[in-house]
């Protein structure tokens, strides 16, 4: 079987032999991309030694979200901390920090690292940390070998995060989650989808944890000054270093995508039959090598139907054009609610784009979500501030400004902002602010969250919280009765910020006795 499939590379790479003379030219357009970042502001050259030596995590820990929710009372915690703890998970840490610390003078650090194993020394080719094009290089085929050791730090960065709090360091732990929240702004910059969705994800968890850390600490000891919850809002404005408006749309999918029409097309021709199903083959199968001989076969009744040249290439161009067009554009420009061209796409007349340029449409949303919870963290550190000052919650949010922020920040979902107004995010003090019977007992705030892991459940509020929410992807107010962090369009759910979902999830499996 193995003296098999190195024949079938074999044939495959002779095949690609003339049409890749050209065709190299596609992996240096996209490093060239990377080509202005000046020496010393490259993360990855800081960040990648480290990984290298990092041990894996526990088989425990190797879940984000455990990590994300694991504290000292649970079991895992001394596992956890043991590992955090060796000099190789240090190093990793320091690292991370100096990797994202803010410069001095623009530019701000970023992540360098070209494609294929020509952009990279030997050494990071043996570590598998860098992104691997196969031979012959093609874009569409990329594994991005180095992002699963960044979750791996993401996880450490939980860890640490939640050991300082333990020892009383609340601002260092919330600090920490800020370098990881740059660091997925910096990768959320890479030419590629999946690089740009870990990026963005990764940011909506860092800060999704810088409120749960900030919760901890509202529930706890109120250890955060004035100064540091101040300087926190500061470095999430919009003048700041994870300004959302810069994050640039990928270029590198739409540029693989040329790169393969190239290969498995005749210039002003049809497919190109002796390289349509090698090629096809060998990027659908990238990960997966040994279902090489299967693909192939798929490919090779795939090109009967096909678009032609031309054809081909101007549904390239529509593809492109509609995202880049839309990037710059606001969450509610008439033209976001109309169809991408991506959905339009005739899966079988270009069989060669459905398989090569993916369905980009998921940054937008994830943008639209680092945009309400960048807004929503500091609007919820603004309150908690606003609380330890005062002893007592704000009688509406608008109160916090010019106090805590220069003025307040808007709900990216309110559809008033369709009319240049300034809506902010919706906030109550339960009981407080909610209407009552007289001749009845107040009742607590019910709120029904609808959990990304799959678990639904419910949690009471009282009056010594306060609650703070987008309206959501269905643009309607509905006081967190029923609430789901996501961009896609739900009915009746919104936005949570405050509390954190994390934490009161964390609450709910504690109170149910789940939490082990």
């Amino acid at each position: 079987m193995q003296t098999r499939l190195v024949r079938t590379f074999t044939v495959l790479a002779v095949a690609l032999v003339a049409p890749l003379a050209f065709a190299q030219d596609f992996v240096s357009r996209v490093n060239a991309l990377y080509a202005d970042i000046p020496a010393g502001k490259r993360s990855d050259t800081i960040l990648i030694p480290a990984l290298a030596a990092m041990e894996a995590p526990p088989a425990s820990l190797r879940d984000l979200e455990k990590a994300r929710l694991l504290v000292p009372e649970m079991q895992g915690w001394k596992e956890a901390l043991d590992w955090a703890m060796k000099p190789a998970q240090r190093a990793a840490i320091d690292a991370l920090n100096k990797a994202t610390a803010p410069q001095a003078s623009p530019p701000p650090m970023a992540w360098g690292q070209g494609y294929g194993v020509a952009a990279v020394t030997p050494a990071l080719v043996k570590a598998r940390l860098y992104t691997e094009l196969g031979d012959p290089p093609l874009l569409a085929a990329a594994q991005f070998l180095y992002l699963p050791k960044l979750t791996e730090l993401n996880i450490l960065a939980n860890i640490e995060a939640t050991r300082l709090q333990t020892e009383g360091k609340v601002n260092e732990a919330i600090m920490l989650m800020g370098r990881m929240l740059v660091l997925g702004r910096q990768i959320a910059d890479r030419q590629f989808f999946r690089e740009a969705r870990w990026g963005l994800e990764t940011m909506v968890s860092s800060l999704e944890r810088v409120r749960d850390i900030a919760y901890i600490d509202f529930r706890g000891k109120h250890l955060l000054t004035r100064e540091q919850i101040m300087g926190f809002i500061k470095a999430l404005d919009d003048k700041g270093e994870v300004r959302v408006d810069r994050i640039l749309f990928p270029k590198g999918d739409i540029i693989g995508a040329e790169q393969a029409v190239a290969i498995v097309m005749n210039p002003r021709g049809g497919i190109n039959e002796r390289t349509f199903p090698t090629t096809m083959a060998a990027m659908t199968s990238s990960e997966q090598p040994l279902r090489l001989f299967s693909e192939a076969a798929t490919w090779k009744s795939a090109g009967a139907g096909h678009g032609d040249w031309f054809a081909t290439n101007e549904e390239v161009r529509k593809l492109s054009d509609d995202y880049t067009k839309r990037w710059p554009l606001e969450w509610f420009h008439p033209l976001s609610s109309l169809p991408f061209e991506r959905d339009k796409l005739d899966a079988t007349m270009f069989a060669v784009l459905a398989a090569t340029v993916p369905d980009m449409s998921e940054l937008f949303n994830l943008r639209q979500a680092v945009r309400t919870e960048i807004v929503g963290t500091r609007a919820a550190l603004a309150i908690v501030g606003s609380y330890y000052a005062r002893k007592t919650f704000p009688p509406k949010l608008s109160s916090v400004a010019p106090e805590w922020m220069e003025r307040l920040d808007i709900d990216p979902f309110n559809p008033q902002l369709q009319n240049h107004n300034r809506p902010p995010l919706e906030y109550f003090v339960p009981i407080r602010d909610q209407a009552v019977d007289a001749k009845s007992d107040p009742l607590p705030h019910e709120i029904n969250i609808i959990g990304e892991n799959g678990s639904n459940f419910s949690i009471k509020l009282k009056d010594d919280t306060a609650v703070i929410y987008s309206v959501g992807a269905d643009n309607r107010k509905g006081w967190a009765k029923r609430v789901q962090n996501t961009v896609e369009k739900a009915p009746d759910v919104d936005y949570l910020i405050w509390p954190s979902e994390l934490s009161l999830y964390r609450q709910y499996l504690s109170e149910t006795g789940d939490l082990k």
